[in-house]
């Protein structure tokens, strides 16, 4: 730092000199920003700098610093912003000198909801986007069938289709209306009399037969659209098949393993791939053994035994066993999850 205020036995009565150097950097998930500067070693020492932050739309942000660097908080996300820097002391304050231009903040998002059920959310004061994952219901599990000597089992329900879409705008005051699909069931997101992303559900597996040598097909897995640019759309897996005969072993169902999410610089979690959710139903077996359910997707009816429900998200429910024509399992209902800047 910059010494001597005195010469000559009088006050030195000169200004601070404007700091050589001076940049403002932001990084992922934060709306704050981090000042560096280097003193002037000419002139009298300062005591303080003071930063102010210049967005486009003429929104200021001031701080005093004392360290550098120094985190300066209270940034609007996804703002634009132009820096300026000068120092200060017992003379008052020094010439100012323009530091980082053009630094961009991350859209910074904060979990608003995840939404289990049908809902409606009104826009909050200073929130001016959404992002959101829309998943589907899971198909429901094939029944069994049973006549005779034949047994066969009912297919796994289909996994869900996942819509995701983030950087929608969105003005205070409006509603975003929230529809989330039970099992079987479609889940959407709507603004504006707008269908911003639809997500749906699994098929539901095939009954199984009483005639030996059918194979219930397990449930196609449900598709996703959206009208926001960039939005990610997924499809779900298929169900197990059931097991066509005496012996026949039901299939297991299919997992998510897509790796497309919404994420980046922005605060929002990842959700797939998953091992809990999202996943489909196991075939029931016809006489030997069932399938299993993946990513929360209920397992195959072994016998006489139904279909399990699923467990997860938007997941298939289980094929029922074929020795009694038991039923198959419930998919899992479906569930919208609603973040806001």
């Amino acid at each position: 730092m910059a010494t001597g205020n005195i010469r000559g036995g009088k006050r030195n009565y000169a200004k601070v000199t404007p700091p050589t150097t001076s940049t403002a950097t932001t990084a992922a998930d934060t709306t704050s920003v981090t000042i560096s500067y280097t003193e002037s070693t000419l002139g009298p020492a300062a005591s303080s700098y003071v930063v102010t932050g210049t967005s486009t739309t003429g929104a200021t942000v001031t701080s005093t610093l004392t360290t550098s660097p120094t985190t300066v908080a209270g940034f609007t996300s996804g703002a634009t912003y132009d820096f300026s820097l000068y120092g200060q002391n017992y003379n008052g304050a020094g010439a100012s000198m323009t530091g980082t231009t053009g630094l961009v903040l991350p859209t910074v998002y904060s979990l608003q909801s995840t939404f289990n059920s049908s809902s409606t959310y009104t826009v909050a004061s200073g929130i001016t986007k959404i992002a959101a994952y829309v998943i589907g219901g899971g198909g429901n599990g094939g029944a069994g069938g049973h006549g005779g000597n034949s047994n066969t089992g009912g297919g796994g329900g289909g996994g869900c289709g996942i819509a995701g879409f983030k950087d929608y705008s969105v003005t205070s005051g409006q509603t975003v209306t929230i529809t989330v699909g039970a099992a079987g069931g479609l889940s959407k997101i709507t603004y504006g009399g707008t269908d911003l992303a639809t997500s749906n559900s699994g098929s539901s597996g095939t009954n199984g037969s009483n005639n030996t040598g059918f194979a219930a097909a397990g449930g196609s897995g449900g598709n996703a659209s959206s009208n926001v640019s960039g939005a990610i759309t997924i499809s779900g897996p298929s169900g197990g098949g059931g097991g066509g005969s005496q012996t026949g072993a039901g299939g297991s169902g299919g997992a998510q393993n897509s790796n497309s999410n919404i994420t980046g610089a922005n605060n929002i979690t990842a959700i797939v791939p998953s091992n809990n959710d999202f996943g489909a139903g196991g075939g029931g077996r016809g006489g030997y053994s069932a399938g299993n359910g993946s990513g929360g997707g209920g397992p195959g009816g072994s016998g006489n035994s139904p279909g399990s429900a699923a467990t997860g998200v938007g997941a298939g429910g289980g094929g029922g066993g074929g020795t009694s024509s038991a039923s198959g399992g419930a998919g899992g209902a479906g569930r919208i999850i609603l973040y806001v800047s």
